[in-house]
């Protein structure tokens, strides 16, 4: 350690008046460890430096750059410049900024937030309790309010940012006074010094509960529609515009044997049997042209081992909000059954005609 240091002359002064790392720490409000660094020759910054040499008494200049440098300070002549138009218009111009950017957070709910990773200092712009529902000053002030698996995440993150000198973001959990928990999205990044160690991290965080409150509705929405799909009495499927099947229920994949990933490659005309397809594409033509708001066909499909199902299918056209068709919903019901009896009954018609016509 050399003598002329920052290093030397603080352990010379915690030997002077007998302080322990942590009597300094507890002063300062940082931890033992950041001032047992500072005496090892680790950074100490200009917040704290101001902080530690009024604690100890001295010029904070001498403290951390020596003797030599205290003296060319004291024997510098200051020269006053004058407020000219350019510098009120800077300042004004700053002042301006400042004020615009701080109407900015409160009203969109913006926390910035430093940590010092030297001193483990960390400090939150004045909006951070309307935000956060607590004053921080620690940052074990934070940790104490969130849930115990988002501490966790975010720590190992936070310990990989600082690692790799890179940014970071997360969305976390915070509870209220209330007992109401909030959602809070994050982004943060690592600032290093001159010779590449991470000094500093700072972010931003902003209140984004609605958002989040909006995507849990949609997503139990989506598990609510997907079991009445998955549920409905009848087999039913989204189709594209053009023919694509987008989506089928298990009811659908039962009646033509196919798995639903298979029909996601294939379009309606494909499994159409020509003869009725014709028939069925000009049904389509005519709603998406809007004529009608619905059809119903009955055709037959092929089966996926290649015998054909008859089915009588209700379409109808989903719109967008703008009213442009946005896909095809089809409900397809099995009327093979139906078929075969009708036609028995034509046969049987057919025959009771030509004994009739027989006899006379």
């Amino acid at each position: 350690m050399m003598e002329n240091s920052f290093a030397f002359r603080l352990k010379e002064l915690l030997e002077h008046h007998k302080l322990t790392l942590q009597a300094v720490g507890t002063a300062l409000g940082i931890s033992r460890t950041a001032v047992h660094k500072w005496t090892r020759g680790g950074e100490i910054d200009y917040d704290n430096l101001r902080k530690l040499a009024a604690f100890l008494k001295v010029n904070w200049i001498w403290l951390r750059y020596g003797e030599d440098a205290l003296q060319d300070v004291q024997t510098t002549q200051v020269v006053e410049l004058p407020m000219t138009d350019l510098r009120r218009r800077y300042t004004a111009e700053i002042m301006e900024s400042e004020t615009r950017m701080k109407l900015a957070q409160e009203g969109a709910r913006i926390v910035t937030w430093e940590w010092n990773l030297i001193s483990d200092e960390v400090t939150y712009s004045p909006n951070v309790e309307v935000v956060y529902g607590w004053q921080v000053n620690r940052n074990e002030d934070f940790w104490v309010h969130l849930p115990e698996e988002d501490v966790l995440n975010m720590q190992a993150m936070y310990a990989q940012a600082v690692a790799e000198g890179t940014g970071c973001e997360c969305d976390f959990r915070i509870y209220q006074p209330d007992g109401e928990m909030r959602w809070i999205s994050s982004r943060a990044t690592v600032v290093r010094d001159s010779a590449g160690r991470s000094i500093r991290m700072v972010g931003i965080s902003m209140d984004n509960t609605d958002r989040k409150v909006a995507e849990e509705a949609l997503r139990n929405s989506e598990e609510r529609f997907r079991a009445i799909f998955e549920l409905a009495w009848g087999a039913l499927a989204y189709i594209d515009l053009d023919g694509t099947w987008k989506r089928v229920n298990s009811s659908f994949c039962e009646l033509l044997g196919y798995r639903a990933e298979a029909l996601y490659g294939m379009t309606f005309q494909q499994l159409t049997h020509p003869d009725d397809l014709a028939t069925n594409l000009a049904l389509l033509e005519r709603l998406l042209a809007g004529e009608i708001d619905r059809y119903v066909v009955e055709k037959r499909v092929r089966h996926h081992d290649g015998h054909y199902v008859w089915v009588r299918a209700r379409t109808a056209l989903q719109r967008r909000q703008n009213g442009e068709p946005e896909q095809l919903i089809s409900v397809f019901e099995d009327i093979s059954a139906q078929r075969e009896e009708q036609a028995r009954l034509q046969a049987r018609i057919a025959d009771l005609e030509t004994q009739l016509a027989a006899t006379r």
